[in-house]
This record gives structure tokens, C-alpha cells and sequence, in this order.
């Protein structure tokens, strides 16, 4: 049997409510109440017990779904499986946010001047052009959109989806555990590729869900997700019920999801306005929460207070709901992160740790790892997360 070990998986977190407007925008954490920076309401105890501090244990995928997911990989005719893994997940890690049109235009500026500048440039407009030009490619970072095809699809599925599940699981953790009163009946996942929201959704709630919305663009992310759902194969009954797969975000404030999610998709858009119109679409059509999860990189905190800022900052929510917002989870309060106050900004991330899919390439690494070997594991990397609750 597959053991932990000392995989983890860090998430940051973050959660967006909205709540009438006569509540004030704060957090109760369970047993403490207005507790400021001179009480000792601690006493002795170490800040990993402070008790608003809430740890989940680690988390296995349910069974059904680990044995799909290596019932589709078996089945496959994916070639170098491993090596396509682990140069995925490399890639999702070290990605960076797509230069804006506006910076780009102000790096050419800057460049241009800098070579008139230099009497060795040579003057004409052409040859000057294309100095900048060049300049640009070598020096700016190249943002690609992935377009997920049926393999590619897969080797996602053997990279993120465990690491994916647990990040998802902890977010929704919290909610449950600060809110046990709270009964989902429907939620919306946009950007769900493979599906681990919804199993972590039902995992969580499924006692109270009567309706899963996934939205993704690629149709071979959609076909595996249901695929996963029915035990690998195409005519099985699904495990989860009520789940609908669709395309297109749908746009319409007027229908309205309890819990909106959208875990790893920011990073998938092109640009700041295409994030910013995806945003306001998604927070029109949340009632409850919002939770976003993005990698526990620095672009991935940089997108999370990106998308934090255009909530609370924004107008109303919409016309058919002016109930304001703010941030559930993990950090309650609207001042700016102290992480990106620094002379060299970091990453906020907290940790979850899991059980890996037993893929062989896994159960290498547990074992490199039991007999004390250090081996890195695209296990050990780090997803962020958050959440606001209207």
C-alpha cells in the first residue's frame, strides 16, 4: 500500500463570501472573539495551535477515482508516460504570467532608446527595428497557451490530478469546518479539466449537492472528466450524480451557483483583461463562495491579489445581487499582503499533504524517499488556493 511519506502539496487558500450588507466584514474564528494583537489568548501554546489555524489530515483520493485514472493510463497508447509527467510538470512550475501588451510596448521604448544611445547601433529605421525585435524575443519570457488534445490531457491527469484533489479538498475544508451549517445545493467549476473538484465537492458536500457544472474549453479534458466519472470507460454509470459538462462559461448573472471554483484556470488566460472579464463573470454568478487555486509560485500569489484587488475594490456585485464580499479564508482582512510588501516580494503558501496515485513512477520515488534517498517528486510541489464568501 502506498504511504505518504513526506510528499506535500502547498495551497494557498483563499476564499471570497458574500454576506448582506449589514454583516460586518470579518471572519469569527471558533472560540475567539475580539482578540487583538495584546491579548494572550494563546498563553504558552505554539502558533501552529492557534485555533484559527485548521489542519486537514492527508488526503488519499477516493478509491473509485485512483483506479480510473490508472484504468484510462493503462489503456492508453501514451508513449514515455513518465518523462511527459515529470516535463509537464516542470513546465506548469516554472511558468510565468504573460508579459502585457502595455509592458511589451514599454520594454521596445526603453530598448529603442537605449540603441540610438549607442553609436555602434546601426541608424536606419529598419535595421533598428529589427535590433529591438530581437532584443525583445531573447529577453522577454514567451507565455504559450496549452491546448489540451487527448494526450496532453492524460499526462495532466497523471501530474495534477491527486496534487489537484487535496488543494481543492483543503479549501473546502475550511469552509465546512468554520461553516457546518452550510449546505451547497449547486456549483459551478470553471476550467474543470479533469474533474477533481467535483470529487472533492462530493466528497464534501454530497449529501446536500443536487447539481456540478463544469466548464472547460478543451472537449478531450470534458471526455476524460466524464470518463473518470463512470470507472474509466465510456458507458458506466457515473459515480457522481447530476454532473453537466459544458464548453462556454455560461455569461448570465441571472442563474446563480452556491459554490464557484475555478482552480488552475486563471493561469490558463492570455491576459489581464481576459482574466478581469472571466473574474467579474464568475463572481457575478456566485451566491456563497468563490474559491480560486492557482500554484504556490510567486505568479501564482501575483494572480490570486490580482484577482483579490478587482473584487474588493469593484463596483457591486450586480444589479440582482449588491451584496458586497470578502476574504473567507485563510487571511480574513482587506490590507495588502505583507508578502508583496518586501523589497523582494514571496509567495504565500500553506501545506497539504497527500497520498499520491500508486503510478509506478510514484512508488519509485515513496520508496527513494522510505530508504532516505533525496529525490525530488512532482509531488513536492506547490499549488496555491483561496476563497471570498458573499
Amino acid at each position: 500500500m502506498a504511504t505518504a511519506g513526506r510528499l506535500k502539496l502547498s495551497s494557498w487558500r483563499w476564499c471570497l463570501r458574500v454576506v448582506p450588507q449589514s454583516r460586518a466584514l470579518a471572519a469569527l474564528v471558533p472560540g475567539v472573539t475580539q482578540v487583538d494583537n495584546q491579548s494572550d489568548f494563546l498563553g504558552k501554546k505554539p502558533h501552529r495551535q492557534h485555533p484559527g489555524v485548521l489542519h486537514l489530515p492527508h488526503v488519499r483520493l477516493p478509491p473509485a477515482l485512483a483506479n480510473a485514472a490508472q484504468i484510462l493510463l493503462l489503456d492508453s497508447t501514451v508513449s514515455d508516460v513518465e518523462d511527459k509527467v515529470q516535463t509537464l510538470t516542470n513546465y506548469l512550475w516554472s511558468r510565468h504570467l504573460p508579459v502585457e501588451p502595455e509592458e511589451l510596448q514599454r520594454r521596445a521604448m526603453h530598448l529603442e532608446k537605449k540603441f540610438l544611445e549607442n553609436p555602434d547601433t546601426p541608424q536606419t529605421e529598419k535595421k533598428l527595428q529589427a535590433a529591438v525585435l530581437h532584443a525583445l524575443r531573447r529577453t522577454t519570457y514567451h507565455w504559450q497557451e496549452l491546448s489540451y488534445n487527448e494526450e496532453l490531457s492524460l499526462v495532466y491527469m497523471a501530474a495534477r490530478l491527486d496534487g489537484g484533489f487535496a488543494a481543492v479538498s483543503r479549501a473546502f475544508h475550511e469552509i465546512q469546518t468554520r461553516i457546518p451549517q452550510f449546505q451547497p445545493q449547486t456549483m459551478m467549476d470553471f476550467g474543470s479539466g479533469t474533474g477533481s473538484v467535483t470529487w472533492a465537492a462530493h466528497a464534501t458536500w454530497g449529501q446536500s449537492l443536487r447539481e456540478y457544472m463544469c466548464v472547460d474549453s478543451s472537449a478531450a479534458m470534458l471526455n476524460l472528466a466524464e470518463k473518470l466519472l463512470k470507472g474509466g470507460s465510456e458507458s458506466g454509470k457515473s459515480y457522481v450524480p447530476a454532473v453537466f459538462f459544458r464548453q462556454f462559461l455560461p455569461v448570465s448573472p441571472k442563474v446563480q451557483f452556491d459554490v464557484v471554483v475555478a482552480a488552475f484556470a486563471l493561469s490558463e488566460l492570455p491576459s489581464m483583461a481576459d482574466r478581469t472579464a472571466v473574474l467579474h463573470t464568475l463572481w457575478r454568478k456566485t451566491s456563497h463562495f468563490l474559491v480560486l487555486v492557482e500554484n504556490g509560485t510567486k505568479a501564482g500569489h501575483r494572480l490570486l491579489m490580482d484577482a483579490r484587488d478587482l473584487v474588493l475594490k469593484g463596483k457591486e456585485k450586480s444589479p440582482l445581487d449588491p451584496r458586497p464580499g470578502f476574504v473567507f479564508a485563510p487571511c480574513p482582512h482587506e490590507l495588502p499582503c505583507p508578502q508583496l510588501m518586501a523589497s523582494q516580494p514571496l509567495a504565500c503558501s500553506f501545506s497539504q499533504g497527500y497520498h499520491p496515485i500508486p503510478f509506478s513512477w510514484n512508488m519509485r520515488r515513496l520508496q527513494s524517499q522510505a530508504e532516505g534517498t533525496h529525490l525530488k517528486s512532482q509531488h513536492s510541489a506547490e499549488p496555491e488556493a483561496g476563497v471570498f464568501q458573499v
